[in-house]
């Protein structure tokens, strides 16, 4: 018992003295604090008062400054605060700064601050608050000091409060000392009760444990019968079973058949999440291969038709024919190549296998370039292009970019339809501090439902699937692009009407 008290009060102490040392050391802060916002009420004070003056010097006499002067030497006598005026061009002697007043009056003009304040203590070691803040010329100033070449809101000079620290240093410090006796009496009252409540629920019951065990070593048995309804009552019970031989070798068997169950439990779920783990895998593959051996099927049949035809001897003959079949052949190519491509790419960015080199690019000359290249493409539909792309350098990985960029304008094409409408916007976003870009088509649209998942791989939209070739893949290369330059993107689409792309890249 004398050893949980030990224990507990040390950690009790270990928690408390730093609570209380931070509450001393809060003592000082919070003195400066008070005395900070008394020295701002006296310079509101004075400084209205000031303004009274001179803007009624018509009834001050002999002249507004005299009325200041004859304040301060008021306050010296009748209040436990003094005020002293200073001025950056002396008329009158008094008005010359102490080396307080010089060091303020520097740090004030040459660091543009609003006040400057510190902590002075005397030769008899009594502390004094300091504080001094400017004051400016305005319009009532100018009646008195137009000869000295002021104009308004010049520098004029300072006001200079001291007051001392003592009386309130000692307030503060008797709150302190009560709250530490209050902290002192409450880690009193917390062992005290944590004591007590230990012995209550654990000590006493542990010593009439401690009585039937000595009994049973000298051969006697007697029952706890302990009844607390936690662990000390199961150890009581565990306790009494033990003293019988049977109830206790049946209480072992109980515990070892349940430890076996238990691991052929855990053991069964782990190998059902390496199963699920290893359907995925070949989920993976097999949505790869479906795919892939779908979209390849139909270039390819169209490559080897072509082919065939061009070596038909009439063919060569026939420029136009020979153009046209070699554009074919050339298109299905393309898209072959722009097929695995697109899954070389994905490959490398989930594998983190691309390294980001990020250089300054000219993004609306980026995207002119890519729109060149698609210029046959949009003729062939009888494309409108829309364009207003503002002039702005981002720094982005070029490859990337550009991968991303022309899956989306090549998106844009593919499903707009025939003489339909392609509107392109960037811009500066201020608010996300981004370079934001759009890309509007009026085409087959996306459903609600189809959205969130375009950017999944292999996920295309079921109206999609139907007419346009495709692997799924390119959103999802874009959304990975766009991520990996902190960037972020979105899509809005209605089915027959509309899909905006918008990404915004970090600037």
């Amino acid at each position: 018992m004398s050893k949980i008290i030990l224990i507990i009060f040390i950690v009790v102490v270990f928690i408390s003295v730093p609570a209380v040392l931070m509450l001393i050391q809060n003592q000082n802060k919070v003195v400066q604090e008070q005395a900070h916002i008394r020295a701002q009420a006296i310079y509101q004070m004075i400084v209205v008062t000031r303004q009274w003056v001179a803007d009624n010097r018509d009834m001050v006499m002999p002249v507004p400054a005299v009325v200041t002067k004859e304040l301060s030497r008021y306050a010296n006598h009748m209040a436990d605060f003094k005020f002293h005026i200073t001025s950056d061009k002396l008329v009158n002697p008094e008005n010359a700064p102490t080396s307080f007043e010089k060091i303020a009056s520097k740090k004030i003009q040459d660091n543009k601050l609003s006040e400057y304040a510190d902590v002075y203590i005397d030769e008899n070691n009594n502390k004094h608050y300091r504080y001094a803040a400017p004051l400016f010329i305005n319009q009532a100033c100018l009646s008195c000091h137009y000869e000295q070449d002021y104009r308004i809101d010049d520098f004029r000079g300072l006001i200079s409060i001291t007051f001392p620290l003592d009386e309130m240093e000692k307030s503060i410090a008797s709150n302190t000392k009560i709250t530490s006796y209050s902290v002192i009496i409450g880690i009193i009252m917390i062992i005290a009760s944590i004591s007590f409540s230990i012995y209550i629920m654990i000590i006493r019951h542990l010593t009439t444990l401690q009585k039937a065990a000595e009994s049973l070593r000298l051969g006697d048995r007697i029952e706890t019968n302990i009844k607390t309804n936690d662990e000390i009552e199961t150890l009581s019970l565990a306790f009494d079973q033990m003293s019988m031989q049977i109830a206790n070798n049946e209480e072992i068997l109980k515990h070892n058949l349940q430890q076996t169950v238990s691991k052929y439990i855990d053991l069964v779920k782990e190998l059902e999440q390496k199963n699920e783990k290893l359907d995925s895998v070949n989920k993976l593959k097999s949505d790869l291969l479906d795919s892939i051996a779908h979209e390849i099927r139909t270039p390819l049949t169209k490559i080897l038709s072509y082919s065939e035809l061009l070596q038909d001897e009439r063919i060569p003959e026939n420029a136009e024919m020979r153009d046209k079949f070699t554009s074919a052949l050339k298109h299905n190519v393309n898209v072959l190549k722009n097929m695995f491509n697109d899954i070389i790419t994905l490959s490398r960015l989930e594998h983190d296998q691309h390294t980001y080199h990020p250089i300054p690019v000219q993004i609306d000359s980026l995207i002119d370039d890519l729109l060149n290249g698609f210029e046959i493409d949009i003729q062939n539909q009888n494309l409108i292009l829309k364009k207003e792309v503002m002039p702005c350098t981002v720094c982005v990985d070029g490859e990337t970019c550009t991968i991303a960029l022309s899956n989306i304008i090549s998106n844009a094409i593919k499903y707009s339809k025939e003489s339909g409408i392609i509107e392109i916007n960037g811009f500066i976003n201020q608010e996300i501090n981004a370079y934001t870009i759009t890309f509007k088509d009026y085409g087959i649209g996306v459903a609600k439902e189809d959205i969130s998942k375009l950017f999944e791989r292999f996920h295309r939209g079921e109206n999609a699937k139907k007419e346009y070739p495709g692997t799924g893949l390119g959103l999802s290369i874009v959304a990975r692009i766009v991520k990996a330059h902190k960037g972020n993107i979105k899509i809005e689409s209605e089915i027959d009407k509309y899909t905006v792309v918008t990404i915004n890249i970090p600037l």
